[in-house]
């Protein structure tokens, strides 16, 4: 497999929005050995695109050049850069900026690389992709996210002609960052979110939806999420083309990393080769989340 596409990335300014989210601003760093500049990364256009960050290692400002193929084996453990996945708040090609908004809790090497990022700091980033693609005869949308899928909901909202309406769940009041392009935002506050057992099931299945086609966007907790693909595929009666539902992190990270590795041999080329079968993203994804569900996962 050929290496990543990466770019160097500089922080040009972080800001606190709320009590668990910090923004980030990148600017170029200039392009190094085969490491691009910011300047040549390309947004996608699609609403909820997410990219990785390859962030420095604790103590460290600038993330460490990659090998020849494009890794970190090289370095002894503690230094090789831990890597998360973010979406893309915002990004402007003139100015040659990116924007990432950043949970911030306990523990993770995201959040805490965000509360210790200053100017001038250096990262590496990957090129973006989206799964957000609404039917063209769609009226209306809902999206239903938590505090990891807020900045992916407010950008679709800010982007999409469509009327959107949210459902969103945040650790705390003070999380509820405006929405004002939303026809309609409902609020959960202090479930979910790793506080808890998530209301977005129960507060879905008493939404009604509007009259007409419309499309559905969820994402937060991958084991939430799948609760919420069955309520919308055997409840709501949907197809794939009428919803999207993604997994942005597991609670458990690591017990599911070890059971992964004992029972879901195999299962690492189902999503391509769903594609290369010429299935659509959102059916590559329903294939690859059955595939973990049948093995236990």
């Amino acid at each position: 497999m050929p290496p990543l596409t990466l770019y160097r990335a500089e922080v040009r300014a972080t800001a606190r929005l709320s009590p668990h989210l910090v923004r980030v601003t990148f600017g170029p760093a200039g392009a190094l050995d085969a490491l691009l500049d910011l300047t040549a990364f390309r947004s996608t256009g699609v609403g909820d695109e997410r990219l990785v960050l390859v962030l420095p290692t604790p103590g460290e400002r600038h993330t460490p050049v990659p090998d020849a193929d494009g890794g970190w084996d090289h370095l002894d453990p503690g230094r090789r850069p831990a890597q998360r996945s973010y979406t893309v708040r915002a990004s402007d090609p003139t100015s040659a900026t990116l924007v990432v908004d950043v949970v911030v809790h306990e523990g993770g090497p995201g959040s805490a690389w965000a509360l210790r990022a200053a100017e001038g700091d250096v990262v590496l980033l990957t090129a973006a992709m989206g799964w957000y693609r609404p039917p063209p005869e769609a009226t209306w949308q809902l999206l239903v996210a938590d505090l990891t899928a807020l900045p992916a909901l407010a950008r679709i909202t800010e982007t999409s002609p469509l009327p959107s309406h949210a459902l969103v769940e945040v650790p705390e009041p003070a999380d509820r960052l405006p929405l004002p392009a939303a026809a309609s935002t409902r609020w959960l506050c202090g479930t979910g979110n790793g506080l808890g057992p998530s209301g977005l099931l129960r507060a879905l299945r008493d939404l009604p939806l509007p009259p007409g086609p419309g499309y559905v966007w969820c994402a937060g907790e991958a084991a939430e999420t799948r609760a919420l693909r069955r309520h919308l595929r055997h409840a709501r009666g949907l197809t794939t083309r009428e919803y999207v539902v993604l997994g942005y992190w597991r609670h458990d990270q690591a017990d599911w990393d070890r059971r992964y590795a004992e029972l879901a041999g195999g299962l690492e080329g189902v999503y391509a080769d769903a594609v290369a079968r010429g299935l659509s993203s959102t059916d590559a994804l329903e294939a690859y989340d059955d595939a973990l569900e049948r093995v236990g996962l």
